[in-house]
């Protein structure tokens, strides 16, 4: 028989759980380090190398051939890092060690630190799986309307001081999602804001935001393109008007 003259007295299921705890461990160990490929190695708050840098090595680099000719990323990588870094934020220590904030040394809605701080994304739209914009205005879609509660454009925007700082134009959707994610805003003072559509309330006669104060809409990041926001505009509108529930709080009407 095998089992007798193969493998003589040895011990197969001793084989197989040994096998199942190395095929882990190793199972483990890649999927840690495949995890490392953004943002390694570790730095202090400073920009500095961090002094442990955990007891895993950041792994090899690897090429990604991005879709739709959006060119190629390589991760980790030193260039890559260097290139979607923010240096020289507005920002003091405030305690010599590590794990303290930092407090802001201007506007910190305008400086993006902070409740503001956004990612340096791609300067580019967001693509669909057939390489279309994925946010785009409703006023560019065909067969798309509001089926469901009421259509803000054309209300009245009221800002958390409840002065109204213009109207509602247009909607932008993501138009694979189908849900709105943007509102567009022709302000008082002539220009046109997005603002996020879960940081404002729809009611039947306005439309309420109450993150920003009246003086702080025309600040909000505008987009280069009227048709079409990238991941970086997207990122910089949402982390500027999102701040405003901390910073213009004191300018924010009190009961409402």
């Amino acid at each position: 028989m095998v089992g007798v003259t193969f493998f003589g007295d040895f011990d197969l299921a001793s084989l197989a759980i040994w096998s199942f705890w190395g095929f882990f461990a190793l199972l483990i160990y890649y999927l840690q380090t495949e995890n490392m490929r953004e943002g390694y190695p570790l730095e202090t708050e400073d920009g500095l190398p961090a002094p442990n840098q955990g007891p895993f090595p950041v792994p090899k680099p690897k090429l990604f051939r991005l879709s739709f000719g959006q060119g190629d990323v390589t991760v980790p990588s030193p260039e890559n890092e260097a290139a979607h870094r923010r240096t020289n934020l507005a920002l003091a220590r405030t305690a010599t060690s590590e794990g303290f904030p930092h407090a802001p040394t201007g506007n910190p809605m305008l400086d993006g630190v902070g409740p503001a701080s956004w990612a340096p994304r791609r300067d580019e739209p967001e693509l669909d799986g057939h390489g279309h914009n994925k946010i785009v205005p409703m006023s560019r879609l065909d067969g798309f309307s509001v089926s469901a509660g009421r259509d803000p454009r054309g209300l009245p925007v009221q800002a958390g001081d409840l002065e109204v700082v213009g109207r509602v134009s247009d909607l932008w959707v993501d138009a694979p999602e189908q849900l709105v994610r943007f509102l567009e805003i022709d302000l008082n003072s002539g220009g046109k804001r997005l603002v996020p559509m879960t940081m404002a309330k729809i009611w039947a006669d306005r439309v309420r935001i109450n993150f920003l104060a009246s003086d702080s809409f025309d600040s909000i990041p505008a987009t280069k393109s009227a048709t079409e926001v990238t991941k970086l505009e997207e990122d910089k509108i949402a982390g500027y008007v999102a701040s405003g529930w901390m910073y213009d709080a004191d300018k924010r009407k009190r009961g409402f």
